[in-house]
């Protein structure tokens, strides 16, 4: 690109340095800006926190197979009197003995009562205890189950999703860096522009004024390039604030503190030179692209969504080993310290549901592949359309930095003319809008120029 095609270039140059960073000073190029907004951004660091939670997601996956120990404590305290129990002579047999043994003595006949045996009067015991403790400890094992298999293998495709999403907006957040950066560069361009040309029109409606006191021209002069003048200065307020938002988001972008200051060390020649000018990728691999891997991984989600549906038919089978005592036994007490066992859980009949979950989860499967093959048809149709939008934005800009060379020319003649007295103020008003208009579509395409190039590097995967 030649330096010509620009008005005026902003040069920060730090002690030969492309990086430094003091206390309220940051000093980047392109690159060190990507840099440093890798590791500052702050949507950048909450994916690879993402990456952090998916990997213990496999772990708590993996561990639902492994063996399993839970220990369980509970006390109990019963309020107010214990309730009694007696199987002598207070009980209601012994009532009974009683009453045949009165009935019998009325009857005389001692000698039979005197032949049977004599019950012994028993103490009454207590049923259970005032306070008390129960322990136990329970392991246990999965030995089979088809879902936990599939389960497995569906965390690790969680995993991939937090790494692809990281992928993802690593790609957007450099592009997003690099169009942040050329914006900035941009205005500060125009604004150069404008001030260039600001200052021009405040010489020349001086000397015009002053012409007009000597009767050489109309006041209708005075007031034309006036107009001229105050639109010049409206526009150069309006992108000097533009400048000072752009920088607040790049800020944010990049993940610094507001009141950093931000020096671009780059201007864009040197990034005309080596980013425009680099060379195009003519292939396009699709297994580059993230998002052709964002799609087949959500197609191997579902297979395996498929696939757990599938293994609902099969059964699931556990071991256990169960330990429980207590600290405070009563006198009766039944409880069972050793339990080992094994559970079966078969499924056997429920009426075409899991059949009808199976085929939905089919039906799903083949949806995603199809939504595959139209993901890659249209990244592929997109890929050409950024191809011909780059030539033509390239086209654009080389047509519309001859037009700036061409009304430069056009005003100048005129400036020069309009001083002899050969044209009038309107005339080199409209051929200094018609200069400006050329400045700001040069602009405009070299802005277009860059965002279609980013888009293509994107698509490609090679920011």
């Amino acid at each position: 690109m030649r330096k010509k095609l620009l008005i005026t270039v902003l040069i920060f140059v730090s002690s030969g340095f492309v990086f430094a960073q003091t206390d309220s000073t940051l000093s980047l190029n392109i690159q060190n800006a990507q840099e440093y907004a890798i590791n500052n951004n702050l949507e950048l660091k909450n994916a690879l926190l993402d990456i952090k939670i998916a990997k213990k997601k496999i772990w708590e996956t993996t561990a639902i197979g492994l063996p399993q120990i839970n220990g369980e404590i509970n006390y109990q305290h019963i309020p107010g009197t214990l309730p009694t129990a007696n199987f002598g002579s207070d009980s209601s047999t012994m009532m009974m003995y009683d009453y045949i043994f009165e009935s019998l003595d009325k009857l005389d006949v001692n000698n039979i009562l005197d032949e049977m045996p004599k019950m012994a009067k028993a103490e009454p015991f207590t049923l259970g205890v005032k306070n008390s403790a129960t322990y136990s400890l329970r392991v246990s094992q999965l030995v089979f189950s088809g879902e936990y298999i599939i389960g497995l293998q569906a965390s690790k495709t969680y995993k991939l999703i937090a790494d692809l999403d990281y992928e993802k907006l690593l790609i957007n957040t450099k592009a997003n860096v690099l169009n942040s950066y050329i914006s900035i560069l941009i205005l500060e361009n125009n604004l150069n522009i404008v001030k260039a040309s600001l200052k021009n029109m405040e010489l020349l409606v001086s000397e015009t004024k002053k012409l007009h006191e000597q009767g050489f021209l109309e006041s209708t002069d005075v007031d034309q390039l006036q107009i001229s003048l105050n639109n010049l200065i409206n526009s150069r307020n309006t992108i000097q604030r533009q400048i000072d938002i752009s920088y607040m988001l790049f800020k944010i972008l990049l993940g610094t503190d507001l009141e950093t200051k931000i020096v671009l060390t780059q201007d864009l020649d040197s990034i005309y030179d080596s980013f425009i000018e680099k060379t195009i990728n003519n292939s396009f691999d699709l297994n580059n692209n993230v998002s052709y891997k964002m799609g087949k991984n959500q197609v191997y989600v579902t297979e395996l969504l498929l696939k757990r549906e599938k293994t609902k038919y099969l059964p699931n089978i556990s071991a256990f080993y169960n330990y429980q005592d207590k600290t405070n036994k009563a006198n009766f007490d039944f409880t069972i310290n050793h339990i080992v066992g094994v559970s079966l859980n078969m499924p056997i009949f429920s009426s075409f549901k899991r059949n009808s979950v199976v085929q939905q989860a089919k039906i799903e499967y083949e949806k995603s592949l199809n939504n595959q093959n139209l993901l890659e048809q249209n990244l592929k149709i997109k890929e050409q359309q950024l191809r011909f939008s780059y030539w033509n934005a390239l086209e654009k800009y080389k047509v519309t930095t001859k037009n700036v060379d061409l009304s430069k020319n056009v005003f100048h003649n005129t400036l020069q003319k309009y001083k002899q007295g050969m044209v009038s103020s309107m005339e080199l008003t409209q051929t200094n809008n018609s200069y400006l208009q050329s400045e700001t579509e040069n602009i405009n395409a070299l802005f277009e120029l860059f965002q279609t190039k980013i888009e293509l590097e994107k698509i490609l995967n090679e920011l």
